[in-house]
């Protein structure tokens, strides 16, 4: 592995100038040429020189720790998660420590674990820090030093950048297809604020709109009824904000002579294992969950290392497959 010594062999400059132009928190009086700093950093990524993280956080006084805390569900998109955080993280020789429950107090004991780690960060779901002990807890953390990023999250926290998907984008997607596929009703099945949103906006725009359905039983029993009149040449298109959702439909419709893909078009949200597998496969939205976990553990690094991070949103995409 390049050391700075074979980079500064490498470029005619001296180890001092290639370490400050490396270093992701130079002295501010230590200032390199822009240029230069490009320069090097090419050199030293073409060489393939890893900066010794545990080295320099031990000189700032503790090792860093990067805590994933996620809910405690088993399914491609917690796996992504975990996988592109971890991905990053391995780039830059940091610590992880993942933590999974679905309860405030396993969480609470997730921060409290934390708090006296010097240079940590936590990347969370916002869903259990908004309960209102946990808040106080987040609180003692970051006031010790500690960062926060949050995923897709509406909860916003002063200075905590969240990385989310933009779900209303993932709506507009969806009706955008059927409406291409010549769909003249429209049915919108559970309860997703940003997926609804970008769906009925999309439609109004059409001068259209969906009728919307409880993801209960009850739902599922007038969904058919709904779709009793749908035919090739007038077919129903049917958004689930959820491909979970878009499966108990599939299971439900299979009960009636309607055929999906050919009078009712039905589009999910997820692209989890097995949709491409089923019969029809399912037309879904995909939802890059390893982007968004290389993003995350970017900007807690950066955060970590004194920068300054915004929050970013990033477009899903349509899988398209039979069923619509």
């Amino acid at each position: 592995m390049a050391t700075l010594k074979d980079i500064a062999r490498k470029t005619g400059f001296s180890v001092a100038v290639v370490s400050r132009a490396l270093n992701p928190r130079p002295d501010q009086h230590a200032r390199v040429a822009p240029a230069t700093r490009r320069q090097l950093i090419r050199t030293a990524r073409a060489m393939g020189f890893r900066r010794n993280r545990m080295a320099e956080f031990m000189r700032r006084g503790g090792l860093p720790t990067v805590g994933v805390f996620l809910p405690a569900v088993a399914n491609r998109l917690v796996a992504d998660l975990v996988f592109g955080i971890s991905e990053v993280l391995s780039e830059e020789d940091l610590p992880l420590q993942i933590g999974f429950d679905s309860y405030v107090e396993g969480f609470r004991k997730f921060i409290r674990h934390n708090v006296d780690l010097a240079h940590s960060g936590i990347i969370s779901y916002p869903v259990l820090i908004s309960d209102p002990d946990v808040k106080k807890e987040v609180a003692v953390y970051r006031s010790k030093g500690g960062k926060v990023v949050l995923l897709n999250s509406s909860v916003r926290l002063d200075d905590v950048p969240v990385v989310s998907i933009d779900d209303i984008e993932g709506g507009r997607l969806a009706a955008e297809r059927l409406l291409a596929r010549g769909c003249v009703r429209f049915a919108l099945v559970g309860s997703y604020p940003g997926r609804k949103q970008g769906f009925q906006q999309f439609l109004s725009v059409a001068k259209s709109k969906a009728w919307e359905f409880e993801d209960d039983a009850a739902g599922l029993r007038a969904l058919p009824r709904f779709c009793r009149q749908a035919s090739p040449s007038q077919p129903i298109g049917i958004f689930a904000v959820t491909d979970v959702l878009a499966l108990r439909i599939l299971r439900a419709l299979s009960l009636t002579s309607l055929q999906v893909g050919r009078d009712v078009l039905l589009i999910g949200y997820d692209d989890l294992d097995l949709t491409s597998a089923i019969t029809p496969s399912l037309t879904t939205l995909h939802q890059p969950f390893r982007e968004e976990g290389r993003l995350a553990a970017r900007k807690l690094i950066c955060l970590i290392n004194g920068g300054q991070e915004l929050s970013v949103s990033i477009r899903p995409w349509l899988v398209i497959r039979e069923s619509a």
